[in-house]
């Protein structure tokens, strides 16, 4: 399920459990029972917004390798000269 539609259920699930222990009392079998599938819906929430999480840290750490790797290359495929130049003005 996604987040979206966790997030929907929950909502609606919260709403019935306060419309019944509204009516039968916090101490009926049915608002326990839907207190329990209200559980349920948030421990599904908060599994599924850990991977999500974590699916997005390893996407940004491919990133910042990727973004190294570009640097890397741009600074080896450089002229020898390039280093050489420089250095030679950074003497004096």
């Amino acid at each position: 399920m996604k987040l979206e539609d966790l997030e929907l259920a929950i909502n609606e699930k919260r709403d019935e459990m306060i419309a019944i222990g509204m009516t039968k009392g916090l101490s009926s079998e049915e608002t326990i029972y839907c207190s329990q599938e209200l559980d349920k819906l948030l421990n599904d929430y908060n599994r599924v917004l850990s991977d999500y999480e974590k699916r997005q840290a390893i996407r940004n750490f491919k990133q910042q390798i990727y973004s190294l790797q570009k640097h890397f290359f741009e600074v080896l495929w450089m002229p020898y000269s390039f280093f050489v130049e420089n250095k030679s003005n950074r003497l004096h």
